[in-house]
């Protein structure tokens, strides 16, 4: 399984899990895009150039999430601490995410138990 599909499978598993809580979620996407000598591939995009998910619940809650391995979980935490609403989920094992907060909060959450 390539770095990519892990990513697609653990964004995937935050937004399903998100949904399950009553948010309205919407996740990166890709686009076309050419690498020399290997033609158009695909590419994928961050929301704003920096999240790969934005949850919203009404009437007012907005969760701007990048989903991450713990390998650089402390680098992304740092570069979203300028956004005051940003999240770092902190993949840890199957199923199971450390939620890093901008005030430097964190919680671990298991979402198989909870969805």
């Amino acid at each position: 399984m390539s770095n990519r599909s892990k990513g697609n499978m653990h964004e995937k598993k935050v937004a399903d899990y998100l949904k399950t809580q009553g948010y309205l979620v919407e996740r990166s996407f890709g686009k076309p895009g050419w690498i020399p000598g290997r033609g158009i591939v695909f590419c994928a995009r961050d929301l704003f150039g920096a999240f790969d998910i934005v949850a919203i619940k009404q009437p007012n809650e907005v969760r701007f999430v990048q989903v991450t391995s713990g390998a650089v979980a402390v680098r992304r935490n740092k570069t979203f601490s300028v956004w005051p609403l940003a999240e770092v989920w902190e993949h840890l094992r199957a199923g199971v995410y450390r939620i890093h907060k901008a005030n430097g909060e964190s919680i671990v959450l298991d979402v198989k138990s909870q969805s």
